[in-house]
């Protein structure tokens, strides 16, 4: 009877680290995207074609909420198995599932050299970012200077000739 119940609790595990790997891979999937954006938000700021941003920005954002309900999901079905998962005797105990909880360590671990890429892209994009928008800033306040000087060149002359008043009464 106590060994039936074992091979339950372990089938259920088993499963519910198959959905894990399952969600693992697909938010692996979301964090690769992630990266191309990032890479291809590079190459815009370097081409200072900053209107393409936005865009990726976007397509990034749909990624991260995407990442986010996977996380959402992850946390409450490792919540249901932690226990049995960390226990001293699993990998004796259940050698399937802790195949399977080594794929899922592995899987999680290239997620997270992912997300290290990402933000390393992420800080080199921001320092681009904020020099694109320093040279910005001179140019527009270069032309700001041109205009002040244009309009100065340009301004109406109050009436340059004489003036008759007539003061007779």
């Amino acid at each position: 009877m106590m060994e039936g119940n074992k091979l339950e609790i372990n089938q259920k595990v088993n499963e519910k680290l198959e959905k894990l790997l399952e969600i693992a891979e697909a938010k692996k999937h979301h964090m690769q995207r992630i990266l191309e954006l990032t890479q291809k938000q590079s190459e815009v700021l370097s081409a200072e074609q900053v209107d393409q941003l936005l865009e990726y920005i976007e397509d990034k954002q749909e990624h991260i909420d995407a990442i986010k309900a996977l996380d959402e999901e992850f946390s409450s079905i490792f919540e249901e198995i932690k226990e049995e998962v960390r226990s001293d005797g699993f990998k004796n105990d259940n050698p399937e599932g802790y195949d399977l909880y080594a794929g899922l360590r592995a899987s999680v671990s290239e997620i997270k050299d992912t997300v290290e890429a990402i933000y390393n892209l992420e800080t080199e994009n921001q320092n681009r970012l904020r020099e694109v928008m320093r040279n910005v800033k001179a140019s527009i306040s270069s032309i700001n200077r041109g205009k002040r000087g244009y309009n100065a060149y340009k301004q109406r002359v109050p009436q340059a000739d004489g003036v008759f008043i007539d003061q007779r009464k």
